[in-house]
């Protein structure tokens, strides 16, 4: 961000300004920033995208459930497509992220996969 912008800011907006630039610097995951500083995951998310200049998510109003959360939706896949039928779930995370699972998946590998890729969003 230009300095000329910083200076227009307001003090939250400046302050957030400089916890995005020492994180950048810091080689942490957002989340491990975040839990250091006490602030919190989403907000930090949030004036990255801002202060970035990202265009809003897709999609999105205002009050509606943040990007950072996941939802799940159930596919039902008709008989006789078998390039699909191989997987019994997709997950696509706010990243665009695809997952896709076996029936016999492992829930606690999962798990933890799921929360490594979403600290990178």
């Amino acid at each position: 961000m230009a300095q000329k912008t910083v200076k227009s800011l307001s003090p939250r907006g400046r302050s957030w300004h400089k916890h995005v630039q020492q994180w950048g610097r810091s080689g942490a995951t957002q989340v491990q920033y975040c839990k250091e500083h006490k602030l919190s995951v989403t907000a930090f998310r949030w004036w990255r995208r801002k202060l970035r200049g990202d265009p809003p998510v897709a999609g999105r109003r205002q009050g509606s459930r943040p990007a950072s959360v996941p939802t799940f939706t159930e596919l039902r896949i008709p008989q006789g497509h078998e390039a699909v039928s191989a997987y019994a779930y997709e997950i696509i995370l706010p990243n665009r992220t695809q997952l896709r699972l076996r029936q016999n998946f492992d829930a606690e590998a999962v798990s933890t996969l799921v929360s490594v890729l979403g600290a990178s969003c």
